[in-house]
């Protein structure tokens, strides 16, 4: 073969963890306002929207079917199959349980531990999983992730703020007990805390971060691009609660070491956000005219009829090691590969042809790269080359 005068440029590839908390409003067991099936159809709408890799849900009837419906009428549906959910369970005997639905192109499960009843009124429990970092191997450095996604009291009075509390001590000793190889958490779902003030969120602010404002944002319309709930004004016959956009329930909460640019999972900042908001709903329904800027309408009305929550949406970026980037001399243009279990995903800043070529000669993939799209491959483990054209090399690449 003829090797093409090529520099070899180290740049560190960067993957991007997309993260949606939301609460479902009683998902399975709603009345004709909005049954399983229409909730099933705006989730579809919102999550093609938002485009998630982890998902946290709140308020799921309490029986397993409700995570598999989930799975096979929302997430693996148009030729999707990667969709995972964690184990259902439900020790505090209650009628909603929370769940977290996982890309396992991205993520792999190690387990989840229950950290609290909350008095025997929902579980919290702690998901533990792994980055599918393709480059890593035995001995080397794993990215944990550990995420936690609570539903904790309703109410505005003492006990249940005090009830919030005990949940929140219960979160932060075992966020404070986790072995060093897991400092990375992410917390998400409905928090229903009323003000910065309150004793569980000061609980939870000593090991987590939250990347939203501080103070007392309930009925506060200096707040209101942050408010989760009500979508709507009316009390409608799903048993959601009316009476406008004016409180921040829901949460995306993460560990200091998220903030640190030298560690492998970072927040990106300024990504926070409510799917919805504009900040000009203020006591109002978000399909209220005029609607939100910036937001499709039926984006808008599945929101508004899916639930009286708004989900919340935080952006995260996973290092992994360095990527393989070669430029070609005599104007040629630059070629990006990285690979992951199983497939390579090719681009291009020219169009060119490219063929993926196995040890022994076998050609995998022989195909027109346009310029800026990406081309994903699937190949089994093995050592492969890239050739531009019917010999020239490219580069060598390791698919695990």
């Amino acid at each position: 073969m003829r090797y093409l005068g090529l520099l070899p440029l180290l740049t560190l590839a960067q993957d991007t963890l997309r993260v949606v908390a939301y609460n479902l409003l009683f998902y399975g067991s709603t009345g004709p306002f909005c049954d399983a099936g229409c909730k099933e159809q705006n989730l579809k709408k919102i999550f093609n929207y938002t485009r998630p890799h982890l998902i946290g849900i709140n308020e799921i009837s309490p029986n397993p079917l409700w995570f598999r419906r989930i799975l096979d009428s929302v997430l693996n549906v148009g030729g999707v199959s990667y969709w995972r959910s964690s184990i259902y369970g439900n020790v505090a005997g209650g009628n909603l349980v929370s769940a977290v639905f996982y890309d396992s192109r991205r993520l792999g499960w190690l387990g989840q531990q229950l950290i609290t009843t909350q008095g025997n009124l929902r579980d919290i429990y702690a998901y533990h999983f792994y980055y599918k970092d393709p480059t890593l191997r035995p001995g080397s450095d794993t990215l944990y992730l550990v995420v936690i996604v609570p539903h904790l009291k309703a109410g505005n009075s003492s006990s249940d703020a005090q009830q919030r509390r005990r949940a929140c001590e219960d979160i932060r000793r075992y966020v404070q007990n986790l072995p060093s190889p897991r400092k990375f958490v992410i917390q998400m779902g409905d928090h229903n805390f009323y003000t910065a003030s309150e004793a569980g969120y000061q609980e939870l602010r000593q090991v987590l971060i939250d990347p939203g404002p501080t103070g007392d944002w309930s009925g506060n319309s200096a707040f209101a691009y942050f408010h989760t709930q009500s979508t709507r004004l009316a009390y409608l016959p799903d048993d959601g609660i009316g009476g406008g956009l004016n409180d921040r329930f829901d949460f995306i909460f993460f560990s200091p070491a998220c903030t640190s640019q030298t560690e492998k999972l970072r927040y990106v900042p300024g990504s926070f956000k409510v799917i919805g908001q504009d900040g000009q709903h203020f006591g109002q329904a978000i399909n209220a005219a005029p609607l939100p800027t910036g937001y499709p309408s039926d984006l808008i009305e599945a929101l508004y009829t899916m639930s009286d929550h708004l989900p919340v949406y935080a952006e995260f970026a996973l290092a992994v090691t360095p990527a393989v980037s070669l430029t070609f001399t005599a104007k040629r243009p630059e070629i990006f590969y990285r690979v992951g279990e199983g497939y390579l995903y090719i681009t291009a800043q020219e169009p060119l042809r490219l063929r993926l070529v196995d040890v022994m000669g076998k050609v995998w993939a022989d195909l027109m790269v346009e310029s800026a799209t990406p081309y994903h491959i699937n190949v089994p483990p093995g050592v492969y080359f890239l050739q531009e054209g019917e010999g020239s090399l490219v580069g060598k690449v390791f698919v695990p």
